[in-house]
């Protein structure tokens, strides 16, 4: 946007006359102009009498003054201009721009100041492109901006991310001779600041500096408090120190954001040390220093740390406010003590400092957690009582624990009160979500489908979280219809699916034994460049394997390691156990070796499927060397395990391999149950030479059964 000089020396933009001749009308905005700012007089006249009661005396007066010349017909310069900068104080901008308007359909004069104001006006209604106009406006009826007319309109484009342009006009002032000051560099580093760029706040403060404005104890603050909020305690650290060595001395604010930033780094003990500086300089820290000590000892659990610098804050005099007892309530309640966190909430009330709703949600979230929602209500029913409105978040979270509980109808009372009684907060999402998710893990899907039909009633549609909840739900219980009907509203929707609802959709329909559409699902999710995870391939190589596409399953298997996805146990388990299936042995002791090159070990699972593959191969050396291996590595066979190997012994007469094994189980205690324990005995009975072993096998059996008893 190219700058024009005028004839004064000052500038404005050429694309903002557009804007000048709208200010300057007396008509009505044209279309382009936000009808937003658009006022009618009776309008105006309401919100004054509305004013004209306000506590501010100045603003009291002045609106007087406006209706008086109003009513009489006579001029409004003094009493137009003069309200129209009491309401910019005071922070009325829309009504000050109406004022405004109503001076330019009487052809009343607006001098500088109220011009200064009107500029005030639309910077923050973040309106810039207007604001540059007022610059303009002010050119053309023969009015000098000055540097703070510039730095509001600074601001300005900084509070709307506009930071290019920003830096455009602090050079074109450089440029034109209108000097930026201190206030219009430290404007822009902390527009950079708040949109953490960093770097380009410190070339500009490095920019500053070289143009001959030295940087104040406030630019310096404005930096260190960058770097500790990104973390950067050494680079904030660094700043204090080169500070220190320029002769200026750091206030208590940037201490506080120093104490803050190694609090949230943990580093308390730095934090701490800080603190111990503040007072030696004898420079008595503030609520909000103690609070952020307090609030970092409770964060790490430290709970004595924290109640002794609550005591050490009230020794020197400083009121502790609501948000150190909330840091304190919030801390007791992270470490479970929810009995100490009461107490601190009743001392709250006695010491006359009112809690708000965020304290009393800290002690909501922490009852529901507990499973004490009735508790929960009564608190709820204290915050109404002493004036503080429950928020969405207080409803929420006494949803979620009543649906936590299993308070199923309750839950839904409580939504249909938030969408019927006006006393209430409307529900938004979380609300509708919570009682879904509830009703779906209780099995009451038509009621969690009904409620899912408020939802888009009321909000239109719901959100992710919604449609994985439902999607889970409809195809466990086999729902397939309504399943796709789901994904088609999200496909029809702005909704985008992430990883979980391509997930539960995979899940969901191999075990509904619809595999097209699951290997469908997957592929779709790859090209939507969403990663599958571990979950995902074991999902799909199990189900390949059991439909006897152990090709694919092969595929997808060496696909995956080349995704950088890791098989786990589990997938060594699906494809150890699809090869043995099909009687590929060599396959699954080469898939045994290359689980161990990954340093994971066979569970109780592999082994067990090892053994009954094994056996039904007829293998039985090879079951009976896994079955040892398997009590060797610590895992006790379950009863299904000896009851498969034992049976084959005694079907295949190999009773040297049953005494071998019977002896190895008594050895190490093993019990089998009733059944297999009286099969195998009255085997081994069979023969004289076997009865030792047999009565050792009833011994450990009758022990167990003891203990059991």
């Amino acid at each position: 946007m190219r700058f024009v000089i005028s004839a004064a020396g000052e500038l404005f933009r050429r694309d903002e006359l557009v804007v000048v001749r709208n200010l300057m009308s007396p008509r009505l905005y044209s279309n382009n102009v936000n009808s937003s700012l658009t006022f009618f007089f009776s309008e105006t006249e309401t919100k004054l009498r509305s004013l004209s009661e306000d506590s501010n005396p100045q603003l009291k007066n002045a609106v007087s003054v406006f209706q008086q010349a109003v009513n009489s017909g006579g001029s409004l310069v003094f009493a137009g201009n003069n309200l129209m900068a009491t309401l910019v104080r005071s922070r009325n901008h829309e009504l000050a721009f109406s004022i405004y308007r109503k001076m330019l359909e009487t052809n009343t004069f607006i001098n500088f100041v109220s011009l200064s104001g009107l500029l005030e006006c639309f910077v923050q209604m973040h309106k810039t492109s207007f604001a540059h106009g007022v610059l303009a406006l002010m050119l053309k009826r023969g009015f000098v901006f000055n540097v703070y007319n510039l730095n509001i309109l600074l601001k300005g484009l900084c509070r709307n991310l506009e930071y290019v342009k920003a830096v455009s006009l602090l050079r074109e002032m450089r440029q034109n001779s209108l000097f930026p000051d201190v206030v219009s560099y430290n404007t822009v580093i902390r527009g950079f600041c708040e949109g953490k760029e960093i770097e380009k706040a410190l070339q500009l403060a490095n920019e500053m500096q070289s143009s001959g404005c030295s940087w104040s104890l406030v630019t310096w603050g404005i930096l260190i408090d960058a770097f500790c909020k990104a973390g950067k305690m050494e680079d904030a650290m660094g700043l204090l120190k080169e500070m220190k060595f320029k002769g200026l001395e750091a206030d208590l604010v940037v201490y506080t954001s120093l104490i803050r930033g190694f609090c949230d780094c943990g580093e308390l003990d730095r934090g701490k040390a800080l603190f111990d500086e503040v007072m030696e300089r004898g420079d008595p820290p503030c609520a909000i220093t103690y609070n952020t000590l307090i609030r970092g000892f409770c964060k790490l659990g430290k709970l004595k740390e924290a109640s002794q610098m609550f005591e050490v804050m009230m020794e020197r005099g400083v009121r502790p406010n609501v948000y150190t007892y909330t840091g304190l309530i919030d801390g007791l309640c992270g470490v479970g003590n929810t009995k100490e966190a009461l107490q601190i909430l009743n001392l709250m009330l006695e010491k006359n400092e009112e809690p708000n709703v965020v304290t009393y949600n800290v002690i909501l979230n922490k009852l529901c957690k507990d499973g004490l929602v009735a508790d929960a209500l009564d608190i709820v029913e204290l915050m109404k009582k002493r004036g503080t409105k429950p928020d969405i978040i207080s409803y929420n979270i006494l949803l979620g624990g009543l649906c936590a509980k299993g308070d199923l109808d309750e839950a839904s009372k409580l939504l249909y009160l938030m969408l019927k009684d006006s006393n209430y907060v409307d529900p938004d999402v979380i609300s509708f979500n919570s009682l879904i998710h509830g009703l779906c893990k209780e099995n009451r899907l038509d009621q969690a489908l009904d409620i899912y039909d408020l939802l888009v009633e009321k909000l239109g549609a719901g959100d992710i979280s919604t449609t994985n909840i439902l999607l889970h739900s409809t195809l466990k219980s086999g729902d397939v219809k309504k399943a796709m009907e789901l994904w088609k509203q999200i496909s029809d929707s702005k909704i985008v699916p992430n990883s979980d609802t391509y997930s539960t959709m995979i899940d969901g329909f191999c075990k509904t034994g619809i595999l097209n559409v699951a290997k469908g699902l997957f592929c779709k999710m790859r090209v939507s460049e969403l990663q599958p995870s571990l979950f995902d391939y074991n999902c799909l190589m199990s189900s390949l394997c059991k439909e006897g596409s152990l090709d694919q399953a092969w595929r997808l298997f060496e696909e995956m390691q080349r995704d950088e996805c890791f098989p786990d146990v589990v997938s060594f388990n699906i494809m150890i156990d699809g090869s043995l299936k099909a009687g590929d042995i060599k396959s699954a002791e080469s898939l045994l070796e290359e689980m161990s090159h990954a340093g994971l070990s066979p569970d109780l699972f592999t082994y067990s499927k090892l053994i009954n593959r094994f056996l039904k191969l007829g293998y039985l050396d090879e079951a009976i060397g896994f079955f040892d291996k398997m009590v060797e590595s610590g895992f006790e066979p379950d009863a299904h395990i000896c009851d498969s190997v034992l049976k084959y012994c005694i079907s295949q007469g190999e009773t040297e391999k049953l005494k071998e094994l019977v002896k190895n189980l008594v050895e190490k205690d093993i019990v089998l149950d009733k059944e297999l324990t009286c099969t195998v005995m009255e085997y081994m009975c069979s023969s004289s030479a076997n009865m030792d072993l047999a009565k050792r096998l009833l011994r450990v059996a009758d022990g167990k059964a003891e203990v059991a008893g």
